[in-house]
């Protein structure tokens, strides 16, 4: 009973907040920008699904640092794909594991056509690109060496998106292979299917993908070297996306396309990926591409739309972190317990809310572990990523932090970075 009276003194105390204070936890803890994805991919469905296309010919890259323990599935699983797989290219970056003799190995049993070995670490970035010059397929797939395709046909449905001539990029859908390993890979694994497998199929629906996944993504291979390869500079995929399509193409998300990938299995370790790609993306959205300033009337709808998503729904509600803390002292000052208890059972009931229309939606099995996971969901989404999510974006806007993260490597981010000291 003196439960029952804590959870309807809780709401109660949210209801005292009045509108003001809904709005602002509305907007902060993204409620509307899943609830639309969701509501929509339940109301008309995924985007149409397309035919396999297994005559197109394709070269895949997978860049490796440091990857031994996991390359010899990725390759596996592309040796068992439908589509037509021209050839197999793996760049050792400069590994001081086992990588180079392990990808050696798959050489000579047939399933890598070519081993290309940096005796430095260049980037990722560097490595693809060395690789694409040696490729000859009018596709070209770069896949994480930590990455699996799901089924036969992961690759060949991808391919299918570029029956569309406008087309220069596809990502595919990534799911997270390792989340039963602890509680934050089974919140990774709940978070990747709202904002990838749902999430980005509503954004394709309006031609609004911003992003091909690093672990899974297809491109044109002449457009690709057209514009230049991958960027050495931090967050690539994101930013090579966001080219192509300034450039004039489509980018196209293929759910039915399946990947999985390993994720940080600790809090640490999250930290610091969440960390670099939030900073990544205020680097480039911003400041390489003035998506916060920019007209309108100069860029195409999925275009406002990509960069509105990213600014209504990440960076605003960010920022406003630390002001929407005080707001709920002030207001409540003793009873700010209540009310974050209050709040927590709303955003617990819309996030299973979300998770069920999403698993009926898609036909996605959860396991027990999930279900464990859903109840610390508001908590890892809302309080957690969102103080990551507003510590990387203003290390970046007032110090410009990704400029000395070590994901590229130190010699490179100098001479990239030389003009900014001079």
């Amino acid at each position: 009973m003196e439960l029952f009276n804590a959870i309807e003194e809780s709401i109660a105390v949210v209801h005292f907040g009045g509108p003001i204070l809904a709005l602002l936890s509305v907007l902060v803890f993204e409620v509307p920008r899943y609830l639309m994805s969701t509501l929509a991919i339940a109301m008309f469905g995924w985007r149409r699904e397309r035919r396999l296309d297994t005559t197109v010919s394709i070269s895949v890259v997978i860049p490796v640092f440091n990857g031994e323990g996991g390359l010899a599935s990725t390759v596996l699983s592309l040796r068992t794909q439908s589509a037509r797989v021209q050839e197999v290219i793996v760049v050792d970056d400069g590994s001081t594991d086992g990588t180079l003799g392990m990808a050696r190995v798959l050489m000579d049993r047939g399933l890598v056509s070519q081993v290309i070995h940096h005796r430095q670490r260049t980037g990722k970035s560097a490595a693809i690109n060395h690789a694409a010059r040696f490729s000859s397929g009018e596709l070209l797939a770069v896949i994480d060496s930590d990455t699996v395709l799901e089924g036969p046909d992961a690759l060949a449905m991808l391919a299918s998106a570029f029956s569309e001539s406008r087309v220069a990029a596809a990502s595919g859908n990534i799911r997270v292979r390792n989340a039963d390993e602890s509680l934050w890979t089974a919140f990774q694994g709940l978070e990747y299917l709202a904002s990838i497998t749902v999430g980005r199929s509503f954004l394709d629906i309006f031609d609004s993908v911003a992003c091909c996944s690093g672990a899974f993504s297809l491109f044109r291979r002449n457009m690709f070297l057209a514009a230049g390869g991958m960027s050495v500079g931090p967050g690539e995929d994101l930013e090579i996306t966001l080219r192509l399509r300034r450039l004039g193409h489509d980018v196209r998300f293929v759910p039915a396309a399946n990947a999985t990938t390993r994720v940080p299995a600790t809090l640490a370790r999250l930290v610091r990926q969440r960390l670099r790609w939030d900073r990544d993306a205020v680097s480039i959205r911003l400041f390489m591409y003035g998506q916060g300033a920019r007209r309108l009337s100069a860029e195409r709808l999925g275009d406002t739309l990509q960069r509105l998503d990213f600014m209504i729904f990440e960076f605003y509600p960010s920022v406003l972190l630390p002001f929407y803390i005080v707001y709920v002292l002030s207001l409540f000052g003793g009873d700010t317990l209540y009310f974050l208890a209050g709040l927590y059972i709303y955003l617990f009931g819309f996030y299973a809310l979300n998770i069920a229309i999403i698993v009926i939606a898609s036909g996605v099995r959860l396991t027990a572990f999930d279900g464990l996971a859903l109840f610390g969901l508001p908590v890892y989404q809302g309080i957690i990523l969102r103080v990551v999510r507003f510590y990387a974006f203003v290390t970046e806007v007032f110090l410009a932090s990704s400029q000395r993260d070590d994901f590229v490597p130190k010699r490179v981010r100098e001479a990239l970075y030389a003009h900014a000291d001079g």
